[in-house]
């Protein structure tokens, strides 16, 4: 049987997990480990798991694949504590939302006989934890695909097969295209989210104005809500990036704050407010009227590329091999050995 190990059962590492029960894949073990031991048995109680092991080392001995699902700036050291008991052959993937670090940090920690190709599936929710796990999250939702430098083509094409498989749609993108993005579409708002928050409660007419608040400030504030792990470690991470959007946006806001203060009699200030309202309105419109024909940016896939069913099959078999050749190597050795000391 094959094992897919799942490091990190919180909202996303246990959703992947109910996604792949739902899958209803034959001959796939799913084990889950998380240092929280209350998380663990929250994550235990949803099914989503075969078994939840305790301590991390066991539970990624003879994985084939190593999913990290740890806050970002926990990857390094998880990577460091499991680099020496992974097996030759196993892929590891993680879900993180910045990748750059992370792919440094594989190149760096993670053995010669392992893959690393690195993810990022497009899906969340304000709410954290097991108990907010769904195996529906990532359908329909983009899941960004980042192979290592080294990756073979069979393991970037199982880790497309496994996002297929929890119904998201595979989506190759680089590095560096991935963290100026995301932290453009991703990391921002919940940034913005958590400043207007902070702007508004921390007014002295905040207990008043808060009665006034309605669906629209609970929705723009709803990333607020977030995991403030999460958001401090992607903010660090990925500084830069943010930094930069952080910059066009106050650009753009001076812009309307400009307009607004305009004492252009010839220009009437209706006219650039209606046209401004409008233009983002449309680039909304257009958005979502993309986002529901998205389609998933090709990697050099074969036509018969096996489903992730076939595929985690295929890797157990190879792995039963690669057992038996170390067997049998093991044994010649132990004769060899014998044999001189006779």
């Amino acid at each position: 049987m094959a094992k897919i190990t799942i490091i990190g059962t919180g909202l996303i590492g246990t959703s992947i997990a109910l996604g792949l029960k739902a899958a209803k894949i034959n001959n796939l073990e799913i084990v889950g480990t998380d240092y929280n031991r209350s998380v663990r048995g929250k994550a235990k109680k949803t099914g989503a798991f075969d078994k939840m092991e305790s301590h991390l080392i066991p539970s990624v001995l003879n994985a084939n694949i190593v999913m990290l699902a740890v806050p970002v700036l926990a990857m390094e050291e998880t990577m460091r504590n499991i680099a020496p008991e992974l097996s030759e052959g196993c892929i590891v993937t993680d879900v993180g939302s910045s990748k750059k670090i992370i792919s440094k940090w594989a190149s760096e920690i993670l053995p010669d006989y392992v893959d690393y190709v690195g993810g990022h599936p497009m899906a969340g929710k304000e709410t954290d934890g097991p108990e907010s796990a769904d195996a529906n999250l990532f359908t329909d939702k983009v899941y960004c695909i980042i192979p290592g430098p080294n990756a073979k083509k069979t393991s970037v094409e199982q880790i497309s097969k496994l996002a297929t498989a929890v119904n998201a749609t595979p989506y190759f993108i680089s590095l560096d295209e991935h963290d100026s993005y995301v932290a453009a579409v991703s990391h921002l708002p919940f940034v913005l989210s958590s400043i207007l928050m902070k702007c508004t409660s921390n007014s002295e007419n905040w207990f008043d104005m808060s009665n006034l608040a309605a669906s629209g400030y609970r929705d723009i504030t709803r990333l607020a809500s977030g995991s403030p792990i999460m958001h401090k470690d992607i903010s660090v991470s990925n500084a830069s990036h943010i930094s930069y959007w952080i910059d066009t946006f106050i650009t753009d806001l001076q812009d309307f704050k400009k307009m607004l203060e305009t004492t252009d009699s010839d220009i009437p200030l209706e006219e650039p407010l209606l046209n401004f309202f409008t233009e983002a309105g449309i680039a909304r419109g257009s958005w979502i009227a993309g986002a529901s024909n998205l389609k998933s940016r090709d990697f050099d896939h074969n036509k018969e590329i096996p489903s992730f069913s076939d595929g985690i099959g295929e890797m157990f078999m190879g792995k039963r091999l690669m057992d038996a050749r170390k067997r049998m190597f093991n044994h010649w050795n132990e004769r060899d050995e014998q044999n001189e000391k006779r």
